[in-house]
């Protein structure tokens, strides 16, 4: 079966997109299925519309909010598949996508499928700050986790179940992406990236805050580096 973790933190609007713009995608895989929402803490109602779905989602929350990372780990905790994909509520990596992800999977050559909006040439719409910024945090983190890959931070990837449960994650901002890719790349996990676009949301505002998560990256990369220096698994 296939877990879909979807953090979701005011996302009430995108997530009334769900029946028409993901269900019939993900109905079409003809492959199991569930779809976590973790509702980390929203004041809008989240909660409310996803509990309007039924058994379509199944819905946990956060009675506060605890960020991105910590979102994601609450859903790595609920997951019941075999095969877990993680992505935006607000569907900024088309659902589409989920095909493109299990197609190279399904070659059983890799344990890591991991969306790559840089070999798509990023996308029309993406503001060229934030191309920049990525670039940028990929070619520092390359350099420290000694994996070739050209973007850390998206969240559009497909994991094995038994390779996530076991992993010492600690982070709750949006670093927790580059984390869990380390972790994967120290235990010499196969990963492989794809072509993802990534598109503007439609409703709703970014949840990041640049000056906050870039420190939340830099204390990352330092503790990243003492376990690299240390030659010990954490």
């Amino acid at each position: 079966m296939i877990s879909f973790i979807f953090p979701a933190y005011n996302e009430a609007e995108n997530l009334k997109r769900f029946p028409e713009e993901v269900f019939p995608v993900f109905d079409a895989l003809q492959e199991p299925y569930e779809i976590i929402v973790i509702d980390d803490g929203s004041d809008d109602e989240t909660a409310v519309v996803a509990r309007r779905m039924g058994d379509r989602i199944r819905l946990v929350v956060h009675e506060q909010n605890k960020g991105l990372g910590a979102a994601i780990r609450t859903g790595i905790d609920a997951v019941r598949g075999d095969i877990v994909i993680t992505m935006d509520t607000d569907l900024t990596f088309a659902p589409e996508l989920v095909f493109k992800l299990l197609e190279r999977y399904h070659q059983n050559d890799v344990d890591v499928v991991s969306g790559s909006p840089k070999l798509a040439g990023y996308g029309s719409d993406i503001p060229i700050y934030r191309i920049l910024v990525s670039k940028m945090a990929s070619i520092v983190y390359r350099v420290i986790m000694g994996g070739k890959v050209t973007t850390v931070s998206p969240i559009f990837r497909l994991y094995k179940r038994e390779h996530l449960t076991s992993l010492p994650l600690r982070s709750t901002g949006f670093d927790i992406n580059a984390e869990i890719l380390f972790y994967l790349i120290r235990d010499e996990r196969r990963i492989i990236e794809i072509p993802t676009p990534l598109t503007q949301r439609v409703y709703g505002e970014s949840k990041l805050v640049y000056s906050r998560e870039m420190k939340r990256h830099i204390r990352l990369l330092f503790h990243i580096l003492r376990i690299r220096l240390s030659n010990k698994k954490v």
